[in-house]
């Protein structure tokens, strides 16, 4: 919908400017690399399955086609939008933002993950930053509305972020343990001392894990039984919470998987099955 700076899509595993420069040298390209990157402008559809690289000081604003819903990103940055057609966006390093208004519609959330977690919102004006191309640190500012954080793993530490997190600050929160946000809060996280390969290998084995346990739960749901109606209520829920932190484990691990290609391609059959065991009925 706009765009200020240079953008560029390419496919997920091709690797982006940093990597290219670690395996070539400063100044040196791997034509493949180059060819399969595809310059963006205004008015352009964004490849499905594929990566957005922008520039520093670029600012684009994407708009999903189904409900208008407009997000922008901020560069430097890396990133995947509307994975699979939802209301998303896989943020491996830069800013997004959002406004409230544009494309709001009840009951649909916006899911804004990162290599330590998902934002989840509805109506909101918020910032979603991750720093570093090391993914040690995110934060979320949210201006209006409300917003929810999911851990992506455990170990991932509440960090001094700024006003209104005093409470919260050095809190060690569990794999999947949601962290309501109101306005006027900035919250930040760390993950653990460590490489990004091995952080993302733990996100791939946590997604697994989350996946399996959100198709126990839809099982659980199916079986035969004679008890009461509020026994299958209890079920039910527990199969929908066991869904949303399957999927926030798995966006996550996809999120940072982009920051390295060449482990992440052996990862990607794990992620995609792992997608399907929670998304599919038993």
């Amino acid at each position: 919908m706009a765009l200020r700076g240079t953008a560029t899509a390419m496919p997920r595993f091709a690797g982006h400017s940093e990597q290219k420069e670690e395996r070539h040298g400063p100044g040196e390209r791997d034509l493949g690399d180059v060819a399969a990157r595809t310059p963006l402008a205004r008015g352009d559809l964004v490849p499905e399955g594929g990566l957005l690289e922008l520039g520093p000081d670029t600012e684009l604003t994407v708009q999903a086609t189904v409900s208008t819903r407009e997000i922008t990103l901020v560069g430097p940055a890396l990133a995947e939008a509307c994975p699979g057609g939802d209301e998303a966006v896989r943020l491996s390093y830069g800013k997004v933002t959002a406004f409230p208004g544009a494309g709001v519609r009840p009951g649909a959330d916006v899911w804004i993950a990162s290599p330590l977690g998902v934002v989840r919102f509805s109506d909101a004006q918020i910032e979603i930053t991750v720093p570093d191309r090391d993914a040690a640190r995110v934060a979320i500012a949210v201006i209006t509305g409300q917003a929810t954080f999911l851990a992506a793993n455990g170990g991932v530490t509440a960090a001094p972020g700024g006003a209104g997190q005093d409470a919260s600050r050095g809190h060690r929160l569990a794999a999947g343990e949601a962290i309501a946000l109101a306005p006027g809060v900035t919250f930040a996280v760390q993950r653990p001392e460590g490489t990004i390969a091995r952080w993302i290998g733990d996100l791939v084995a946590e997604c697994i894990r989350r996946a399996a346990a959100a198709r126990q739960a839809a099982q659980r749901v199916g079986l035969p039984r004679d008890g009461a109606r509020g026994e299958l209520g209890d079920l039910a829920f527990a199969h929908v919470r066991a869904r949303q932190q399957a999927r926030a484990a798995c966006e996550a691990a996809w999120a940072g998987g982009a920051l390295a290609p060449a482990a992440h391609a052996a990862d990607r059959a794990d992620l995609e099955r792992a997608d399907a065991t929670w998304k599919g009925a038993p």
